[in-house]
C-alpha cells in the first residue's frame, strides 16, 4: 500500500511537470484529458497515502508495533554493502567495508552473517549469526585462526572495535528475544511522530540489556532511535537514524544510515549502507558454519 501509493504521487508529479512545461512552451494549460489524468492522480495519491496514514494508526499493542516494524524485514535474503566507521574518544576514526547476508528459511530461522573486506589487516574475518531460543549461536571466524570459532557467554562484546555487537547487528535484524512489548506514550524524534516501545530482555537471554526502548515511526514502521539499558537500568548505548536516509526498497522501508553512541564510553560508530538487494538467491554455504567465512 505504501509502495502503490508514492508510485502514483510520482506519475502525478509526472503529470503536474508535464503540464508546466506545456504551459511554459505554448503559453497554454493542458487538454481536458491531461487534466482530469492529472486531478485523478492526485486524488488517489492523497486517499491512499490518508490510508495508510490510518492503518498504521489503528495499531495500539506494543506486539502491533513491533510487528509492523518486521514487516521491513526481507520476505527470503537479503545482501547489504554497508561502511563501519568508528570513533574512539580521542577522536582517532576507523573505516571499514563489509557485506551483510542475511537469509530466512522454510523454518522461520534467521542467519546473519557479516564479513570483512577491507582494511587489508582484518579482511576476511566474519561472524556468523544464528537465531536459537534460548539464545543464539554465533560464531567467529579471524584470519589467523585455522577455522571458525564458536562465540560462547552474552553478545555484548564490540565486534572490530565498534560500538556495535552481534546481539546489536540481531536486534537490527532478527526478532528480539524479549519479555513482551509494553506500548508507553507517544513522542516525538526529529519532528516525526513515534510509537514508542518498551522491551525487557529474557532472563535467560544472556542479554547485555536489561531493558530497549524503541521509537517507531508512525508513517514506514523504522525504529528512528533505541535506547539500551543495562541490567542496573542505566542508559547504555543509543542508536539514531536520520529520518531522511530512510527509503524503500521493494516496498520495504530501509534505514540507510545508523548511528550508535556509547553514553558512558563516549565513543561512536555508524553503518552505511552503500547498496542492498532483496529476496536474491544466495549460496547456503554463506550461512554454513564451516564455510561461511570463504569466498
Amino acid at each position: 500500500r505504501r509502495y502503490r501509493a508514492a508510485s502514483i504521487v510520482t506519475r502525478w508529479r509526472l503529470a503536474t511537470r508535464r503540464r508546466e512545461i506545456g504551459e511554459s512552451k505554448q503559453g497554454v494549460g493542458m487538454n481536458r484529458s491531461e487534466n482530469f489524468t492529472a486531478l485523478c492522480l492526485g486524488l488517489s495519491a492523497v486517499l491512499l497515502l490518508c490510508i495508510q496514514g490510518s492503518a498504521l494508526a489503528d495499531l495500539t499493542t506494543g506486539d502491533e508495533i513491533r510487528e509492523c516494524a518486521r514487516g521491513n524485514f526481507p520476505e527470503r535474503t537479503s545482501i547489504q554493502f554497508i561502511e563501519l566507521k568508528s570513533r574512539d574518544r580521542a577522536g582517532r576514526e576507523k573505516l571499514m567495508d563489509a557485506r551483510l547476508h542475511w537469509r530466512r528459511d522454510d523454518s522461520g530461522q534467521v542467519r546473519l552473517m557479516i564479513r570483512i573486506d577491507g582494511p587489508q589487516d582484518i579482511k576476511g574475518s566474519a561472524y556468523l549469526v544464528i537465531e536459537n531460543k534460548p539464545r543464539d549461536t554465533v560464531y567467529m571466524y579471524l584470519p589467523s585462526l585455522v577455522r571458525p570459532r564458536r562465540v560462547v557467554g552474552g553478545g555484548g562484546s564490540s565486534i572490530w572495535g565498534t560500538d556495535f555487537s552481534h546481539e546489536d547487528l540481531r536486534l537490527l535484524q532478527m526478532r528480539s528475544d524479549a519479555l513482551g512489548s509494553v506500548r508507553l506514550a507517544d513522542a516525538e524524534v526529529a519532528d516525526r511522530e513515534v510509537y514508542v516501545v518498551e522491551q525487557a530482555a529474557e532472563p535467560d537471554s544472556e542479554s547485555a540489556y536489561g531493558r530497549i526502548v524503541s521509537y517507531f515511526d508512525k508513517q514506514t514502521c523504522v525504529a528512528l532511535q533505541t535506547e539500551y539499558f543495562d541490567a542496573a537500568d542505566r542508559l547504555h548505548k543509543r542508536l539514531s537514524v536520520d529520518p531522511a536516509t530512510v527509503a524503500q526498497v521493494n516496498g520495504r522501508w530501509t534505514a540507510y544510515d545508523l548511528e550508535m553512541n556509547d553514553v558512558g564510553e563516549e565513543t561512536s560508530s555508524w553503518i552505511h549502507v552503500k547498496h542492498i538487494s532483496l529476496d536474491e538467491d544466495i549460496s547456503r554455504r554463506f550461512f554454513n558454519t564451516v564455510q561461511f567465512y570463504k569466498d
